[in-house]
């Protein structure tokens, strides 16, 4: 791959993370570039195999990233540390956001999972030096690399250059969280929960009636597709052929697509609310809190009460709308810290900074449907056990206390 081709999928790439997939033109790109937009396929053929290709180099450049941080000499945690620090430097040629890749032609889509699996074995193989060495606790090295690799590609999708953190305070509290766990190092692991129970959430639709029982199928079915598939390849026609209706049915409730879309991420948001709000009620707190949190959110996710949020597709929505759901899930994140600050002083969390905690299990979890969506090989649960213990007590293995 020449020069120039490099600066296009840069280009194409910062501009699919700002603007998305589906808004982005090749005439866009082009233009970003001070190029014409017939030179554009002198490199690629069309836009669909651009996308392909910025996707391919960036997983390429992650490889080249794990394989640079294994060092003789030094131990399993150490690597992953220096592989974290330098995946978290800002470079336009990382900012790739995996989100519509079943979007694509099987051709590319297949290769695209295949690579993002192969990287997180080969960070899974690192993990396992850091468990075999002592530095590292572990009980499945892969779900920690997918844990890690989700929190990083979501890193691209919430962290500005021009942010009020500097890239050095971005990268300093994410490798503190990970490493060490936002549960007080000096206080014994607390055993797990009891599994929640899921039917108070499903018996929520036998209230519905026959129609909005109808409209909330509609929406369960156009959230998977966005989810899997993004804006991009989830056309009105293949929503309304997955939930068996005409498009007329579609645009009886709807306008265009921007409106199902912003539909659909509502009812997500609302729903997590209602969930954590739930746990709250029922007195849980502190860690066992965030531990029943994530296992409803992905227990939930296959079940008519799902599926589970993604937020990469609300840069498809217009300003407007984007705003004001913006304003919706920073409402949330802002209860969701005062929670974690009220655990702070009640003395069972470390003081770490919260607005980097709560991304980095949001970036955990939120990669989960389109991980998990062809290959389960681990039970909901198991993975969000997996991921909140990690996210709660650290990569780096304790004292026992």
């Amino acid at each position: 791959m020449n020069d120039k081709a490099n600066d296009i999928m840069t280009a194409a790439s910062r501009l699919f993370a700002r603007y998305s997939f589906a808004k982005v033109t090749m005439e866009q790109i082009a233009s970003s570039l001070d190029m014409v937009p017939g030179a554009l396929y002198h490199y690629f053929s069309d836009k669909e195999e651009l996308i392909y290709s910025c996707y391919i180099r960036g997983l390429h450049i992650y490889e080249q990233e794990i394989e640079a941080a294994a060092e003789p000499g030094i131990d399993g945690l150490e690597i992953i540390r220096r592989f974290m620090r330098g995946r978290l430097k800002p470079g336009g040629q990382r900012m790739i956001m995996y989100t519509d890749i079943d979007a694509l032609p099987p051709k590319y889509s297949d290769e695209v999972h295949r690579q993002r699996w192969k990287n997180a074995e080969k960070l899974a193989e690192i993990i396992k030096i850091g468990v075999d060495d002592g530095s590292i606790t572990s009980d499945n090295p892969l779900l920690s690399a997918i844990a890690l690799i989700s929190t990083f590609d979501w890193l691209f999708f919430w962290y500005s250059e021009n942010d009020y953190y500097t890239p050095s305070q971005a990268i300093e509290n994410i490798d503190d969280i990970i490493t060490h766990g936002i549960y007080r190092r000096d206080l014994p692991v607390p055993p797990l929960p009891e599994a929640p129970d899921v039917a108070s959430f499903l018996d929520t639709r036998k209230k519905l009636n026959k129609r909005e029982t109808k409209y909330d199928h509609m929406l369960r079915v156009a959230a998977d597709n966005f989810n899997r598939k993004g804006v991009m390849g989830a056309s009105i026609d293949s929503i309304a052929k997955d939930v068996g209706i005409s498009r007329a049915g579609i645009y009886y409730h709807f306008d265009d697509k921007e409106e199902l879309l912003l539909a659909c991420l509502q009812r997500g948001l609302d729903r997590e609310q209602v969930v954590y709000d739930h746990l709250t009620s029922l007195g849980f707190r502190d860690e066992e809190h965030i531990i029943q949190y994530m296992r409803l959110l992905l227990m939930l996710h296959a079940t008519p009460y799902g599926p589970k949020s993604t937020y990469h597709n609300i840069n498809y929505l217009g300003k407007k709308h984007r705003k004001k759901y913006i304003a919706d899930v920073l409402e949330n994140i802002d209860s969701a810290q005062k929670d974690y600050r009220g655990s702070i002083e009640a003395g069972h969390f470390r003081h770490v900074d919260m607005y980097f905690a709560q991304r980095v299990t949001t970036g955990m979890s939120h990669w989960y449907p389109i991980w998990f969506n062809s290959r389960i090989d681990w039970t909901p649960i198991a993975v969000a056990d997996h991921y909140a213990k990690l996210f709660l007590y650290g990569l780096k293995t304790r004292e026992v206390v």
